[in-house]
C-alpha cells in the first residue's frame, strides 16, 4: 500500500511540472503573438504611408516618391513644416497609420456620427436652422418690421479622442451675424463630476442652462431668461450628477461679459446650478417622479459695456445698440434701451429658483427671478445699483397621446405623411405663458436710459401651440403679447409710442 501510494504521488509531481511547464510555454506564446500583433500594426501602417508618398505628386507640394507628407504646420497644399508629420515622433508613436471608421446616424441623440472601430475617436455633426414670419399687429413701427428672418442657423461639429476626453465646436448665423457658439473640452472620468474648459452655455437660469431651444414650449425664453440669463461665455466649470441622476450640479467662474469673446479685465463671474429630482427613478406612472426644482445664481464684480445694450422682447443679450442697423432690431420690439457709453460697472448678483414637472403629455415650468445689476453712465460716471426682479409660469400638453420625462423634441405616434398607407398628422402640443421683468425706476432716473421714451417694466404672454410633423422639424404658432409700464418708442421717425404690442409667430424649425 505504501509502494502504491508512493508511486501516486510520483506521478502526481510529475504532472504538476508537466503543467507548470505548459504554463510557461502559454505565457511565452502569448507574448510572442502579442509582439507579432504589434510589428504588424507597425507594418500595415508603415505601408498606408508608403502608399501615400507614391500616390503623392512630386515636386516641392507632394514631397515626390519615397518623402513624407508635408501638411505640416499647414494644409498639404499650403506647405508647413515638413518635419511635422506622422514620421517626426520615434518613441511612444505607434504608426497605426489609416484606421477604418464606421458612420451610423444616432437617432435617440441626434446627429450623424463616425467613429474608430473601439469607439476611441469619434466625429459627430448636428444642424439645426429656424426660419420665421413675425408679423406684428400694430402697424407704422420703425425700425420693427413685419417680415420673415432667420434667428438661428447652428451646425455642431463634436466627439471625443479617447472616450473620456470630449469636444465640441460650432457656429451660429443669428439674424445677420456668423460667430462662433461653442468651444471646448470636456473631461469626463466619472459622471459624477467632470471638468468643462472653453466656450459654452454658462450655468444660469434652468431655462437657458438646462432646455436646449430646440426643445422650447414658446418659440423663445421667458422675458429674464432673454435679457439677463448668463449666455456663453469663456470659462472652467466643475459639474455632473449624483445619487444615479437625483442631483444635477455645476459651478464655474466665467468671464464677466454676456456673450463675449475676450475678458475685458482680470474679474470673473461665478455661476453655479443646482438641480434635485429626488423621486426620478421611481416607477413608471409614480406621479412625482419627474418633478424638478431647484436653483442657480450669478456674481462677480464688473467693468466692462453693458450687455444687453437693449432689453429686448425676445432676442437674447446683444450688444447692438437701438441705433444699430442690424436685423435684430428689425426682428424684436425694444422696451428699454441704455444710454451710449453705459457700463456695467460694480456687484452684480442674480439669482432664480425654478420648479419644473413633467407627467404624461404635461409640461408645467416656474420659475422666480431676482438680484441686481450696477452700472454707471459712462466711463468715469458714478455707479448705480439697480434691483431687477421677474418671474414666470409656462404650461404645454401633448394632446396626441405621446409621453415625455423632460422637456425633448418628439418622436410623434404617427409622424404627418399624406402618402397611401403611412397617413398621419403629426403631433400637437398646446402652449402657454406669462412672464415679467421689472427694474428699479432709478434706471431711467440715474442717466441710464431715457425716461421719455422707455420703460422699466414688460409683462408678455404667449399662447399658441406646437405641431411637431416628424422627429427632425417642428413648426411653433404663437400669439404674443406684451404689456409695458408706460409707452415706449416704436417709431424712431415719427417718435410715435405705445404701451402695448402684439405679435403672431410663425417658426418652422429643422433639427438633426
Amino acid at each position: 500500500m505504501e509502494e502504491t501510494n508512493a508511486l501516486l504521488l510520483k506521478k502526481f509531481d510529475d504532472l504538476a511540472r508537466q503543467n507548470a511547464d505548459l504554463a510557461g510555454q502559454n505565457a511565452g506564446l502569448a507574448r510572442r503573438n502579442a509582439e507579432l500583433s504589434s510589428r504588424l500594426d507597425r507594418l500595415v501602417g508603415a505601408e498606408e504611408l508608403s502608399a501615400t508618398d507614391r500616390e503623392s505628386p512630386g515636386g516641392a507640394e507632394g514631397g515626390g516618391a519615397g518623402s513624407p507628407p508635408t501638411a505640416g504646420g499647414g494644409s498639404k497644399t499650403g506647405g508647413g513644416d515638413p518635419t511635422a508629420t506622422g514620421k517626426a515622433q520615434e518613441i511612444g508613436n505607434r504608426h497605426l497609420g489609416k484606421r477604418p471608421i464606421t458612420g451610423v446616424y444616432d437617432f435617440d441623440n441626434d446627429g450623424f456620427r463616425w467613429s474608430t472601430h473601439d469607439d476611441e475617436a469619434t466625429l459627430g455633426i448636428r444642424a439645426m436652422s429656424q426660419v420665421e414670419a413675425r408679423l406684428y399687429q400694430q402697424q407704422g413701427q420703425h425700425p420693427v418690421s413685419s417680415g420673415i428672418y432667420n434667428p438661428r442657423t447652428r451646425v455642431y461639429f463634436e466627439g471625443h479622442f479617447t472616450r473620456p476626453v470630449q469636444y465640441e465646436f460650432s457656429f451660429q448665423n443669428t439674424f445677420d451675424s456668423v460667430n462662433l457658439l461653442d468651444a471646448y473640452l470636456n473631461f469626463n472620468y466619472d459622471p459624477r463630476f467632470q471638468v468643462r474648459i472653453g466656450r459654452y452655455k454658462t450655468p444660469f437660469t434652468y431655462e437657458f442652462y438646462r432646455i436646449h431651444v430646440w426643445h422650447l414650449l414658446a418659440p423663445e425664453r421667458s422675458l429674464f431668461a432673454n435679457n439677463y440669463e448668463g449666455n456663453r461665455r469663456f470659462g472652467v466649470m466643475g459639474w455632473g450628477t449624483l445619487f444615479e441622476n437625483r442631483i444635477e450640479y455645476a459651478v464655474g467662474t466665467f468671464n464677466t461679459q454676456r456673450n463675449s469673446f475676450r475678458p475685458f479685465n482680470d474679474r470673473q463671474d461665478v455661476m453655479a446650478f443646482v438641480n434635485f429630482k429626488p423621486f426620478y427613478n421611481r416607477e413608471e406612472g409614480h406621479p412625482l417622479r419627474d418633478l424638478h426644482f431647484g436653483g442657480s445664481v450669478d456674481g462677480g464684480l464688473q467693468d466692462q459695456p453693458a450687455v444687453p445694450a437693449v432689453l429686448r422682447t425676445n432676442s437674447a443679450p446683444s450688444a447692438q445698440g437701438v441705433d444699430d442697423a442690424g436685423a435684430v432690431n428689425a426682428a424684436t420690439v425694444p422696451f428699454l434701451a441704455f444710454n451710449p457709453g453705459v457700463m456695467e460697472r460694480g456687484g452684480r448678483v442674480l439669482w432664480e429658483g425654478h420648479v419644473a414637472y413633467y407627467h404624461g403629455g404635461l409640461s408645467l415650468l416656474g420659475a422666480w427671478q431676482g438680484g441686481y445689476e450696477s452700472y454707471a453712465p459712462s466711463a468715469a460716471g458714478p455707479t448705480t445699483r439697480i434691483p431687477i426682479g421677474g418671474w414666470f409660469v409656462q404650461a404645454g400638453y401633448l394632446v396626441t397621446g405621446e409621453t415625455i420625462r423632460d422637456r425633448t423634441l418628439v418622436e410623434p405616434l404617427r409622424p404627418f405623411d399624406l402618402r397611401p398607407g403611412r397617413f398621419g398628422l403629426g403631433t400637437f402640443e398646446l402652449s402657454a405663458r406669462y412672464s415679467l421683468l421689472d427694474l428699479d425706476p432709478r434706471v431711467l432716473d440715474a442717466g441710464l436710459a431715457d425716461r421719455t421714451l422707455w420703460t422699466d417694466r414688460a409683462g408678455m404672454t404667449d399662447l399658441g401651440f406646437n405641431w411637431y410633423i416628424n422627429k427632425f422639424v417642428k413648426v411653433y404658432f404663437d400669439w404674443e403679447r406684451s404689456i409695458f409700464g408706460q409707452p415706449v418708442l416704436v417709431n424712431d421717425l415719427t417718435g410715435a409710442r405705445r404701451s402695448t404690442n402684439d405679435l403672431f409667430w410663425l417658426r418652422f424649425q429643422v433639427y438633426s
